[in-house]
């Protein structure tokens, strides 16, 4: 399916210059691409990392398409007199540039803001890095698991693990999704702006401020000399699985008491209170797990949800994104670039009166040269 048979969505007539390769801002503009901008992916001559990423189908990957399904992609040489010309005869076409090298990359490839936006006036330049463009870390090489750990994420997930003494291994790339959300409200919001005052903007955002922003309890926590225990969700073991509850207010856990069993908690005065049931927390959820330790996880679940208590067993992802609450939410979409279809993540987010879902094509390397650059298209490359 071409980009010509996908209706208009709500940012259709936006054009964006991505230069971001990785997650955090391919992930921004995928969300753009999904919202009907048009995303010019500029790629070095040997393509974006991640075209080479596994899970690989053939010769394409799905990693590589998750990211960057419904863009263009343009391949130039930004070293070379011509690639940088090229990028300077698309500039006053263009609204949006992306960027998440390292701070001072771009101004030394002389497509710095400055640059850029003398030749677009209106131009919205969005920077995306592991630590913003100022302060004594800001050129610190930096991916989400160095963020993670730096931001104190880490090492505050195995505070609340009583079995663990060290961080767990994990490939989280959590911080790169933050900012790249980030960055996609703030790059909207600028466009917001840009309507009423005409002008255009600059946008830093960074991975560790993100993080911070995520672990609210933890950062309000880390400034009391005592801090108050918060409830933690663990994993319930039942006879065949693992299940989740997370009684977090006063409805959800009369519903898990009754729901088990244990009338008693609701005339509890105690338990009348958010700070009394978090004292008692351990011991709750210790009766809850021998009350689901002689049965099986989905006979837990039906009877938890039944009455009214939040929870879930523990699924793979295959299992997830093949239920059937996903599959009738659309909330998956079949991809296919020759090697057999799969599914790809629609579009986080529906809108009632706009196209927004993820446009089911993925462009090969340099596919767009010509569409985007006219006569410059292989000179450039």
């Amino acid at each position: 399916m071409g980009s010509e048979e996908v209706p208009a969505g709500p940012l259709s007539g936006i054009r964006v210059l991505d230069f971001s390769m990785f997650m955090a801002g391919p992930y921004c503009t995928r969300l753009m691409a999904d919202a009907g901008a048009e995303v010019i992916k500029i790629e070095p001559p040997d393509g974006d990392y991640l075209r080479g990423a596994n899970p690989m189908r053939g010769p394409h990957s799905g990693f590589f398409a998750h990211m960057s399904c419904g863009k263009k992609s343009v391949k130039l040489d930004l070293k070379s007199a011509a690639g940088k010309a090229a990028i300077r005869r698309l500039m006053p076409t263009i609204d949006v540039v992306l960027e998440n090298y390292r701070p001072g990359v771009m101004d030394r490839l002389e497509l710095g803001y400055e640059a850029l936006s003398a030749l677009q006036p209106k131009l919205v330049f969005c920077s995306v890095s592991g630590y913003g463009q100022t302060g004594p870390d800001a050129k610190l090489p930096a991916y989400a698991p160095i963020i993670h750990a730096a931001s104190g994420m880490d090492l505050a997930l195995i505070e609340f693990e009583r079995r663990l003494d060290r961080p767990i291994a994990n490939r989280s790339t959590a911080a790169d999704i933050l900012a790249a959300t980030h960055a996609f409200g703030a790059i909207c919001a600028a466009l917001v702006g840009r309507a009423r005052t005409g002008k255009g903007e600059r946008i830093d955002v960074a991975l560790m401020d993100t993080m911070h922003h995520m672990l609210a309890y933890e950062v309000q926590a880390a400034q009391l000399e005592n801090p108050p225990k918060p409830p933690v969700f663990e994993p319930i073991e039942t006879r065949d699985g693992f299940i989740v509850v997370a009684p977090v207010s006063l409805l959800n856990f009369q519903s898990l008491a009754r729901a088990i069993g244990r009338l008693e908690w609701l005339d509890d005065e105690g338990y009348a209170t958010t700070q009394g049931r978090i004292r008692d927390w351990d011991h709750l959820m210790g009766e809850v797990a021998k009350w689901a330790a002689g049965r099986d996880a989905d006979d837990c679940v039906a009877l938890l949800t039944e009455a009214g208590c939040p929870c879930s067993r523990y699924r793979t992802v295959a299992e997830s994104i093949h239920s059937p609450h996903v599959v009738e939410r659309g909330s998956m979409i079949e991809m296919d670039q020759g090697a057999g279809s799969y599914l790809m993540p629609n579009s986080p987010f529906k809108f009632a009166n706009a196209d927004v879902r993820a446009r089911p094509w993925v462009p090969t390397l340099g596919q767009h040269n010509d569409e985007v650059l006219g006569d410059l298209g292989q000179a450039a490359e």
